[in-house]
């Protein structure tokens, strides 16, 4: 199935009041008790809003949104969003700056040469400057075509390892007893196995909420501790000790990731796993800054960072050949691997829809304590791509 040609389509969204207020993003401010110099963000451990400036528009603005076709010989193409903003024109040159820079290393390619593509664009984050956003939306554009195609989801096509894992869910809270009563609630009226706390209150908080957090829930729900690079190796030591005793699951980022001899020490030290490389990953380095940490014993579980859906399977294999787990890929991707034990249910419960509803792409689906893919042999709805031209505000 050959890509034949490439079009951008700048379309009509959702109309939106812009809104800015300092309050929505919260502060930095020093690690309590603020001896570390360390900075984290203030919500994480309760603080109220900050004054700041803010702003709200007059009324509901138009939004528009940039749709990238890669138009094949075959019955299906490859499409995905690109781009979204109040301004058309805007959207239209960033459609212009696709086609002119990326488009020609596409036509003329195998709509399923997906590694080819990948590797081609990987490279070009470098020579381009493209950043990750780049490969991940093209990536996952090819992917879904296969999905289509196939009529299979994409867990199946990269060969499934598993129909479900356990799901656990996010706590927070103003105050360490709202955020452990926020943590009984979930766990038993929602169903899951478990709960990750985002808390930068410091050591001696973060150790009090740990205990409370095991008293409250009982021995047999998943506790995790995630406190965003607030400790130094010292603080993480004795905070990973008291999680030790409490029975956690593992601590989550303790250190900045560029801290690769800090790390490899605490793994060192610790029994309790400790789970690194989010934030590393996510300015483009993922799957292949994985090796070196694993090589140096710098990470006993990694974030899953990889671009798109090829290099998500490129991490998550690299880290089984060391024996480690990886946590917080795509849905699809933790199926179809063994080595991704348990599901990060950030955006709540998801009900499984209505036979009727499902087709082959699959539709995530997190109750009863278990994320999984529901789907049928139903193709997908594909788009209307003459209606979509004459919609459209511009067609490049």
């Amino acid at each position: 199935m050959q890509i034949k040609d490439v079009k951008c389509y700048v379309l009509k969204g959702e109309t939106e009041t812009r809104s800015e207020r300092c309050a929505d993003r919260g502060s930095m401010a020093f690690v309590p008790p603020g001896i570390s110099g360390l900075f984290t963000h203030d919500q994480g451990f309760g603080a109220g809003a900050p004054d700041g400036f803010e702003f709200t528009g007059d009324s509901p603005e138009q939004k528009y949104r940039l749709v990238i076709r890669l138009v094949t010989d075959g019955d299906l193409d490859a499409y995905g969003e690109y781009a979204t903003g109040f301004d058309a024109r805007d959207l239209e040159w960033q459609g212009k700056m696709f086609l002119a820079r990326y488009a020609h290393m596409l036509i003329g390619v195998d709509a399923f040469d997906r590694e080819y593509i990948w590797q081609r664009f990987w490279m070009a984050q470098r020579f381009m400057y493209t950043g990750r956003g780049l490969i991940d939306t093209v990536d996952r554009m090819l992917w879904d075509l296969a999905s289509r195609s196939a009529r299979l989801p994409i867990y199946k096509l990269l060969g499934a390892c598993r129909e479900n894992v356990p799901a656990y869910c996010n706590v927070g809270g103003r105050t360490i007893d709202d955020l452990v009563a926020h943590a009984v609630t979930r766990v038993n009226e929602e169903g899951f196995i478990g709960c990750k706390d985002h808390s930068y209150r410091g050591v001696k908080a973060n150790g009090e909420m740990a205990v409370k957090l095991r008293e409250a829930l009982g021995d047999d729900i998943m506790l995790f501790h995630d406190p965003v690079e607030s400790y130094t190796y010292e603080e993480a030591v004795k905070v990973g000790r008291i999680m030790e005793q409490c029975g956690y699951r593992w601590i989550e980022e303790p250190l900045q990731d560029y801290d690769i001899l800090g790390l490899q020490k605490l793994c060192a030290t610790l029994d309790l796993p400790v789970l690194t490389l989010e934030w590393i990953g996510a300015i483009g380095g993922q799957p292949y800054n994985t090796a070196p940490y694993l090589a140096m014993r710098a990470a006993d579980i990694v974030r899953q960072r990889g671009i798109g859906i090829t290099g998500q399977v490129k991490q998550a294999q690299l880290a089984e050949g060391f024996g480690v787990e990886v946590h917080g890929g795509d849905p699809h991707v933790i199926l179809a691997i063994g080595n991704d034990p348990v599901f990060e249910a950030f955006m709540g419960l998801q009900p499984r829809p209505e036979e009727e509803d499902l087709d082959c792409r699959g539709t995530l689906v997190v109750e009863n304590g278990a994320m999984s893919i529901a789907w049928s042999d139903r193709p997908a709805p594909e788009p209307d791509w003459d209606e979509m031209a004459r919609s459209a505000i511009t067609v490049i």
